[in-house]
């Protein structure tokens, strides 16, 4: 199998036989993505209807610490990938309700319009993959890699500064034209992330993996899939109350 920059993935790449006699389907994986987009959505609306407010923020942490866990069990255990999938998706179900409610209250529709550019970006992505317009070659997984590590290194030397040099890196990260284009950036590679998956997907499939790899698949994108819905919401909040200067 090929490298993939999810972290998701290359769990499954550890793994050189399989065994069910039943193996995956790009049907079965549909299937499963769409299953845990469908509790998602129905946790995040229980959230919102229910849960107090003067919970928000605690609720906020524990479903980030469960989401995490349940993400990393299910993509290194296909036997317990199922379970966690859902669990995972109950938590940013739950996260996201409540961040969508947030936001919903400073620019209302937000909501809307995240969903909507989610789904085109997926498509889009999804055309662009399966045309061939766009090739996952082995370069483009080694930029994307390196660009994904360099995320990461700018947040925590961000993050790092921000406690010592406070109130200047704060101002610096609170300026809308730069928020608005770390988001645009953040956004761009969530999208090219999405080939990378078909791709993995597609690997999965034509190897002949085992069923329960479904699952690790569709948690996969998910996450990808949670990511890019997460950075259309700020970006469009930051654009809209700059347009309303």
């Amino acid at each position: 199998m090929r490298d993939t920059s999810n972290p998701v993935f290359r769990s499954i790449e550890r793994s050189q036989t399989y065994t069910s006699a039943y193996t995956a389907t790009y049907g079965g994986i549909i299937g499963k993505t769409l299953f845990l987009l469908f509790v998602a959505v129905a946790a995040g609306v229980l959230s919102i209807m229910y849960i107090p407010v003067v919970t928000l923020y605690s609720m906020l942490f524990i479903a980030m610490i469960v989401g995490f866990i349940s993400v990393m069990v299910a993509t290194r255990s296909p036997r317990l990938a199922m379970p966690f999938s859902i669990l995972y998706s109950l938590s940013e179900g739950l996260l996201l309700g409540l961040i969508t409610a947030i936001f919903e209250s400073i620019v209302p529709g937000v909501a809307f319009t995240a969903i909507m550019g989610t789904l085109v970006i997926f498509f889009v992505m999804l055309f662009l993959y399966a045309s061939r317009t766009i090739r996952v070659t082995s370069r483009f997984r080694r930029i994307m890699f390196s660009v994904m590590i360099g995320l990461l290194v700018f947040f925590i030397i961000f993050g790092i500064l921000s406690l010592f040099g406070g109130t200047i890196m704060t101002n610096i990260m609170m300026n809308p034209q730069i928020a608005l284009g770390i988001g645009a950036i953040m956004i761009i590679v969530g999208a090219l992330m999405l080939t990378l998956d078909f791709e993995r997907a597609e690997a999965i499939v034509e190897g002949g993996a085992d069923k329960s790899y479904e699952w690790m698949v569709s948690v996969g994108l998910m996450v990808t899939i949670v990511w890019i819905y997460i950075e259309i919401l700020r970006f469009v909040v930051i654009l809209t109350m700059m347009r309303d200067r």
